[in-house]
């Protein structure tokens, strides 16, 4: 938001230099983006100061808010804007009707406006200073009240109204064209403005062309209206709509502050249009109004939290500068919360408040002391130190992803459907973690990075049988390109399923115990190139080629590789039990088998071992190999298996007899003939 310096004087005499008020409003918790020096025609020397508001601070976003805070940070009294009530000289032909989500309005019928004159040079250029362009005089004043008080006002041409003002939920699928053209199709929990044709206004957002002041425009409605924030909230992103009206009653307006808004509209339409004025037409539904919320703050906890020595008096003075109403009991303060700030709700948002107002600087500092690592936190580092030393890059993308690319990984679609998504493409939590691997390897992609290895550790989300939320912190990976930097030394080779696999290999022998691979995975993969990890019994994750149709859909080419693990089952809690080196020297054999092409490489490794023997330390394969002398539809593997026995030198006798059982096993079970 930005401002003019002299404008915020007019609420509060401050005597301060440009830089002293940013430095004072950082401090205080107001972000000051920046200000430049500007010499108005009207005023004199000035600055113009662009403040960065947080979304919990509704209250500042005007300058009487801005001007509360400077009030209190420098111990100096607040001025409201004078306002002078334009006597009622006709009567109003309008009544006024409300709802529950919209429980006080504020009207007031204007007659024989003048819109051929200009609107008033001061109210112009503090406008077009703070990014406001210009319209005409009575959206200009209405944009102008906005800045100053907060409180969002609009006017509507009254000859296009038929019959009364009606606050109310729209129908289903009633249609509005709002004042930018857009046509809209609301739903039934959409806030409108209405009249007996039909809504004229989207409540809180923007108002309806067909009812929009022009030139011609003789007679207004001026409205001033109180909407509660969760009947605004999420429907102008749901339209793709955001608007300064929207963003303050999303966060919440001052539902005391309609009358005087109305009545300071009133005074500079007058001075700058002329105009009769009828009657200022409040209509409340008392009950639905937001109830005055007390809070209390015990002093001596307030201390201890902040490592400070705030007297009683210090602390209501600071309470009663917010304009709060502190009344002191012992070491209790109780105070009524005003209806400006909506932020203010328990305890600690109170102890928040002493400490910006004592000042951040002057707080006590001390170290923080080492907490104990959760596990959580603890296995995702374990993995994501060990995937970066293996030439990987970690990437955070959304939790939130396109319902397109949900679909492709989850053809369900049994989503998790965000009510009010940021925008369309985030409009479902991600089951996983790969739509968003493969749409930053795209990016990089397009940028001219062909060599990729990416890892992602986060949550996904998925239903439980009992419908329930269930969140899954998974780690997932995706490698595509070649294997090594081009050189000219060098032939470089494609990344492919078995590097892919010898990495996870290498994560699981690392973090627990060795991991089978075995066939079954996911329709997004492609089923000829990958497979389902297990620990023992218990599928943990899954790996391998993206499945060509989802490729195609992606508009990729190449081949892309992915995997995913679940780190609650990754990394196993276990007592670390050591043992002696032994003393007598390894033995080695490689064997080589002819099998079917499709039997598992798996498969055949737990056959081997189920009858190497218990002095079996190690078995790698090292040879895949179909062509000359390998039958149609066969293939040969070959495997090293290493044995060391703790009490003995192992001699041929015994490791003949254990390739024996090994070689009649594999006969037996899957027709395996001994390569010789």
């Amino acid at each position: 938001m930005k401002f003019s310096k002299n404008w915020l004087k007019e609420f509060v005499d401050i005597d301060l230099s440009t830089e002293e008020l940013c430095d004072q409003l950082t401090m205080a918790g107001l972000e000051v983006d920046g200000y430049e020096s500007f010499q108005s025609k009207l005023t004199g020397k000035d600055s113009i100061i662009d403040l960065d508001i947080t979304p919990n601070r509704g209250d500042c976003f005007s300058l009487l808010g801005v001007a509360r805070e400077v009030a209190i940070l420098n111990n100096l009294k607040l001025k409201l804007p004078k306002s002078q009530t334009i006597s009622s000289t006709v009567d109003s032909p309008t009544n006024i009707s409300v709802c529950a989500m919209g429980p006080k309005y504020v009207g007031r019928y204007i007659e024989n406006i003048d819109l051929s004159l200009k609107t008033p040079d001061l109210i112009a250029e503090r406008l077009e200073t703070s990014d406001h362009r210009l319209i005409d005089p009575v959206v200009d004043i209405t944009n102008y009240i906005l800045l100053e008080l907060g409180q969002p006002l609009h006017a509507f041409d009254h000859d296009k109204l038929v019959g009364d003002i009606k606050v109310r939920f729209a129908k289903e699928a009633e249609e509005l064209t709002l004042l930018d053209e857009t046509k809209i199709s609301l739903n039934k929990d959409c806030l409108v403005i209405a009249d007996k044709k039909g809504s004229i206004a989207f409540a809180g957002i923007m108002g309806g062309l067909d009812s929009s002041v022009t030139d011609s425009t003789k007679s207004i409605y001026l409205e001033s209206a109180y909407f509660k924030p969760e009947a605004i909230r999420g429907k102008a992103r749901r339209f793709g709509l955001q608007t300064d009206a929207s963003m303050r009653f999303e966060r919440g307006v001052d539902f005391n502050i309609q009358e005087l808004a109305i009545e300071r509209a009133s005074e500079l339409l007058n001075k700058s249009v002329g105009g009769r004025f009828g009657p200022l037409q409040v209509v409340t539904e008392k009950k639905s109004l937001p109830k005055q919320n007390k809070v209390s703050v015990n002093i001596s906890s307030a201390n201890r939290i902040l490592g400070a020595n705030l007297s009683k008096t210090k602390v209501k003075s600071y309470l009663t500068g917010l304009g709060l109403s502190p009344q002191v009991k012992k070491e209790t303060v109780n105070t009524l919360i005003p209806a400006w700030r909506y932020d203010l709700s328990i305890e600690a948002d109170l102890i928040e408040e002493l400490a910006r107002l004592e000042g951040y600087n002057k707080l006590p500092t001390e170290s923080l002391q080492p907490l104990t690592k959760k596990k959580e936190v603890t296995r995702s580092r374990k993995v994501s130190s060990f995937l970066v030393s293996q030439g990987y890059s970690e990437v955070i993308t959304y939790s939130f992803i396109d319902e397109q690319d949900a679909n492709l990984e989850n053809a369900k679609k049994d989503h998790l459907i965000v009510s009010n998504p940021i925008s369309q493409n985030m409009s479902v939590m991600r089951s996983s973690l790969w739509p968003g691997l493969i749409n930053t390897y795209a990016s990089n992609l397009n940028n001219g990075e062909e060599n990729q290895k990416l890892f992602e550790i986060g949550s996904t989300f998925r239903k439980n049988k009992a419908g329930l939320v269930k969140e899954i912190l998974q780690v997932s990976g995706l490698i595509s390109g070649k294997d090594m930097d081009l050189h000219w030394k060098n032939k470089p080779s494609s990344l492919n399923f078995y590097n892919l696999k010898g990495d996870l290999e290498s994560l699981m022998n690392h973090l627990t115990k060795e991991a089978t691979f075995d066939s079954g995975a996911s329709s997004f993969l492609h089923p000829g190139k990958s497979a389902k990890i297990k620990l023992g019994s218990k599928a943990i994750g899954e790996m391998g080629v993206i499945h060509p149709g989802v490729m195609n859909k992606k508009d990729l080419k190449g081949e892309v590789l992915l995997f995913t693990l679940d780190i609650d089952k990754l990394i196993q809690d276990k007592n670390i039990k050591y043992k002696n080196f032994s003393r007598y020297p390894v033995t080695q054999r490689d064997l080589a088998f002819i099998v079917d092409d499709s039997e598992l490489n798996s498969k055949i490794i737990k056959l081997i071992k189920d009858k190497a023997g218990k002095e079996l330390v190690k078995i790698n394969t090292f040879d895949v190999y179909q062509g000359d002398n390998v039958p149609k539809g066969k293939k040969s593997v070959a495997f090293n298996l290493k044995w060391q026995s703790f009490s003995k030198t192992l001699i041929d006798e015994d490791i003949d007899r254990l390739v024996e059982k090994i070689v009649n096993s594999l006969s037996k079970e899957i027709k395996a003939e001994l390569r010789s």
